[in-house]
C-alpha cells in the first residue's frame, strides 16, 4: 500500500458545518486558480448529509466520519483533460500542499493533501470524452456532530 501523505497541522473539524465550509473554500480557491469557463457542478451527488464513514466497519452511528463533497467538472469544449488535471496538481503544490497520483484510481489523477488534513481529488473519467471529477474531503470528526440540515451549493462557479 501507498505511503500517503501525514498532515503538518491537522485541524479537526469541530461541526459538519466547519467542514463544509472549508471544503466548499477549498474547492472555490481550485476553480478560481484555473482557466476562464470551468465550474463545479454537484447536483448528481447531492444525496444524503454529505459524510461517509472513515472505519470500514463503524462501530455505531457516532462512529468518526469525514465530510465528502463529489463534483463533475464542467469545461469549455476541447479541453485537453490530462493537461488540466496537471495544472490542478501544480495549483495545490504552489499552496504548498503535498501532491501525489494514486495507484488504484483512473489516471491522470491528483491528490492534494493539506497541511491540515483536508483532501482534493481531481482524476480521469474512463471515458476520455467525459470531464474529470474533483472531490473534496475533511478530517475525520466525532459521528455525534454529524448534521442534516447543512446546505451544499450545487453548483459553484468562477468568483473572478
Amino acid at each position: 500500500m501507498e505511503q500517503l501523505p501525514v498532515p503538518a497541522d491537522p485541524k479537526i473539524p469541530t461541526s459538519q458545518q466547519e467542514a463544509q465550509d472549508t471544503v466548499l473554500r477549498y474547492l472555490q480557491q481550485t476553480i478560481d486558480a484555473l482557466p476562464e469557463g470551468i465550474s463545479l457542478d454537484g447536483t448528481r451527488y447531492m444525496v444524503g448529509d454529505g459524510t461517509a464513514y472513515c472505519e470500514d466497519d463503524p462501530a455505531d452511528r457516532n462512529a468518526p466520519v469525514k465530510l465528502e463533497d463529489w463534483r463533475d467538472m464542467k469545461v469549455p469544449p476541447g479541453t485537453d483533460v490530462n493537461a488540466l488535471i496537471a495544472q490542478l496538481g501544480g495549483v495545490w503544490e504552489d499552496w504548498g500542499w503535498d501532491v501525489i497520483e494514486r495507484d488504484g484510481f483512473d489516471k491522470p489523477n491528483r491528490f492534494g493533501y493539506a497541511p491540515d488534513g483536508y483532501v482534493l481529488q481531481v482524476q480521469a473519467r474512463p471515458d476520455p470524452t467525459q470531464a474529470p471529477s474533483l472531490t473534496g474531503s475533511s478530517p475525520c470528526f466525532p459521528g455525534d456532530l454529524r448534521q442534516d440540515d447543512v446546505q451544499r451549493p450545487a453548483v459553484l462557479n468562477q468568483s473572478g
